[in-house]
C-alpha cells in the first residue's frame, strides 16, 4: 500500500479523512490491498450518508481503513471549503466499478446486494463472460437480518473471495458490517450505502437544511483553525528514541513549516521498528494539513504493525482533535475537558 497512501492524498473534510483517489489510483490500491492478503476495509461515502451519520463518531464504522468520496454533491461541498477531493465514481455506479477492477485483475468477488450488478456495463468494457465466472451474487431480501448476516459470513468462509462488496442501507451497514468484518477471511471488504430516496415534506426540508448547517459548521471550524494558526509563535519538533518507544514532541504550531520533519521522524522511527508516542502538551495549534499529517502518521504505523499514541496533549489541541473527528482513530485519548468536568459535577 506504500505506493498510493501518501499524506498529500488525505483530505480531512466534515470530520472524515478522505483518501483522494481517482479510478486509476483506486485500481492500484485495490490491487495492492488484495495482494497483501490482509484484512482491509474501504467505505464509499455518499452525501446522504454523511449528512445523517458522518458527524456522529458513534455511528462511524471504526474498522474503516480507507474512506472514499463517491458523491459529486459531497465533493462539491468540500470544494467550497478548499478541499479538492478526487472521486472514482458516483456511489450508485460504484459496485460496477469495483466489479470492473476485479475483472481486470482476475480477482474473485462476493457481491452482497438487493440488486444484481449491471452486467451491461461490464459487457461494454469487454469483461464478460470471463468476469461472470469470478462473481458470486448474494442477493439480500430487503433489509439485512441476523440470518442473512450469518449466511454472508458462511459464504465468505467457503468461497474465500479476494473481495467482498456489500451494498446495503446505512443502518444495516452500521449494525451488521462490524461482525461480518470480524469473522470474514483475510480479504478486502468494500461497502457502499444504498441511500433511500426521501419524498416526505419533512425529509425534503431536512435535505435542504442539513447541508447548510453542515457547511456552516465546517466554515466555523476551519475559520477557528486559521485564526489559531495565524498567531506567530516559535515552532519546533524533536524526538527521543532512547526508550523502548520513540517520543516525538511538537512545540508551537503544527503547520506546513514543520510537517515534513514530522513525516521524516516518523518514518525513521518505523525503520527502527519502534512504537511512537506523540507529545502535544506544548502544541498551541494545528493547521488542517497538520491534522492530515497526524492521521497519515497513524496510518503508516498501523500498516507497519506499530502503534501511535498521544499521552500528553494540550486542552486546545485535544478539543481540535475531537472536533475534526481524528480523535476516534486514536485509542485511549481522553475526552474533552469541559465534558468531563460536567460529568463529574453530575
Amino acid at each position: 500500500m506504500d505506493n498510493f497512501i501518501e499524506s498529500r492524498q488525505i483530505k480531512i473534510a466534515f470530520g472524515i479523512p478522505f483518501d483522494s483517489l481517482d479510478f486509476h489510483e483506486l485500481l492500484v490500491a485495490v490491487g495492492e490491498l488484495v495482494e497483501s492478503r490482509r484484512k482491509k476495509f474501504i467505505f464509499a461515502v455518499s452525501a446522504p450518508w454523511l449528512l445523517e451519520y458522518g458527524r456522529n463518531p458513534l455511528n462511524r464504522l471504526d474498522d474503516t481503513d480507507i474512506f472514499l468520496a463517491t458523491d459529486s454533491t459531497l465533493t462539491d461541498m468540500a470544494r467550497k471549503h478548499g478541499q479538492n477531493i478526487k472521486m472514482p465514481m458516483e456511489y450508485f455506479e460504484f459496485p460496477e466499478q469495483i466489479a470492473t477492477i476485479c475483472a481486470h485483475y482476475g480477482h474473485s468477488l462476493l457481491h452482497v446486494s438487493a440488486t444484481s450488478l449491471k452486467t451491461d456495463i461490464l459487457v461494454a468494457d469487454g469483461y464478460v463472460p470471463r468476469s461472470l465466472d469470478l462473481f458470486t451474487n448474494f442477493k439480500i431480501s430487503g433489509e439485512l437480518d441476523e440470518k442473512q448476516k450469518d449466511s454472508i459470513v458462511s459464504a465468505a468462509a467457503n468461497l474465500n473471495p479476494d473481495i467482498i462488496l456489500i451494498s446495503a442501507s446505512p443502518n444495516d451497514l452500521r449494525k451488521y458490517v462490524p461482525e461480518i468484518y470480524k469473522n470474514m477471511p483475510n480479504c478486502l471488504l468494500i461497502c457502499t450505502p444504498s441511500d433511500a430516496v426521501k419524498c416526505k415534506l419533512k425529509d425534503k426540508i431536512s435535505n435542504i437544511l442539513s447541508p447548510l448547517l453542515l457547511m456552516r459548521q465546517e466554515t466555523l471550524f476551519l475559520q477557528h483553525i486559521k485564526e489559531s494558526c495565524s498567531i506567530t509563535v516559535p515552532s519546533s519538533i524533536s524526538y527521543d528514541d532512547k526508550k523502548e518507544y520513540a517520543i516525538i514532541k511538537v512545540s508551537g504550531v503544527l503547520s506546513s513549516a514543520i510537517i515534513p520533519e514530522l513525516g521524516r521522524m516518523g518514518k525513521k522511527m518505523l525503520q527502527q521498528n519502534m512504537d511512537i508516542e506523540l507529545d502535544l502538551s506544548k502544541t498551541t495549534a494545528i493547521s488542517i494539513k497538520g491534522l492530515e499529517a497526524i492521521f497519515y502518521l497513524n496510518r503508516i504505523c498501523l500498516h507497519s504493525g506499530k502503534k501511535v499514541s498521544i499521552k500528553n496533549i494540550s486542552p486546545e489541541v485535544l478539543t481540535l482533535l475531537h472536533q475534526s473527528g481524528i480523535a476516534s482513530f486514536f485509542k485511549d485519548l481522553p475526552g474533552i475537558a469541559e465534558d468531563e468536568a460536567i460529568e463529574q459535577d453530575d
